[in-house]
C-alpha cells in the first residue's frame, strides 16, 4: 500500500470517528435532517448533513445548495410556522434553515448539543391553520457564488 493510500485510509476513519463522536450527541432517532431556504427543500440523512456541514465550515459558512437534489414537494411533516419558517411535526425529523446563517451558525451545528433545537410550538400553531400555500421554488438562490 502506498503513503498516498494509506493517508486517504486514515482520513476516512477519521473522518468517520468524528461524524460518529457528532451522532452520538445528537437526539436520538434523528433520521433525517431537512434544510429549507426560499420555500425549496432538500433531505439529508445525519451523516451526509454532517459532511456538508462540515464542508460549510472549510469554506468560511459558504454552501451551495444544488437545485438538482432538491424535492419535488414539501413531505406530509414539513410544517410552515407563523414565522415563515419550517419545522417538522416528527421528533425523528430535524428541520433547518440556514438561509442566514453565519460561520458561527455552522460550526456551532457541528457541536453536539449547541445547535439550536426547533421551537415545536410554531410547527403546532401552523397545523392549527390548516394547509399552506404552495411552496415557490422558483425563489431559491444560491450563496457565495
Amino acid at each position: 500500500m502506498t503513503s498516498e493510500e494509506l493517508k486517504k485510509l486514515f482520513l476516512h476513519y477519521s473522518e468517520d470517528a468524528q461524524f460518529q463522536n457528532w451522532n452520538k450527541g445528537e437526539a436520538p432517532g434523528m433520521r433525517f435532517v431537512y434544510a429549507c431556504e426560499y420555500g425549496t427543500i432538500w433531505k439529508f440523512t445525519p451523516q451526509t448533513w454532517w459532511q456538508f456541514v462540515t464542508k460549510a465550515v472549510r469554506n468560511n459558512g459558504c454552501h451551495d445548495f444544488l437545485l438538482s437534489k432538491a424535492l419535488r414537494s414539501r413531505p406530509k411533516q414539513i410544517i410552515k410556522g407563523e414565522d415563515n419558517k419550517f419545522y417538522s411535526s416528527d421528533v425523528t425529523i430535524r428541520c433547518v434553515n440556514p438561509v442566514d446563517w453565519t460561520l458561527l451558525d455552522w460550526t456551532n451545528e457541528l457541536i453536539p448539543g449547541k445547535r439550536t433545537t426547533p421551537n415545536m410550538e410554531h410547527a403546532v400553531a401552523a397545523q392549527r391553520k390548516g394547509p399552506i400555500s404552495e411552496l415557490r421554488t422558483d425563489k431559491a438562490r444560491m450563496r457565495c457564488r
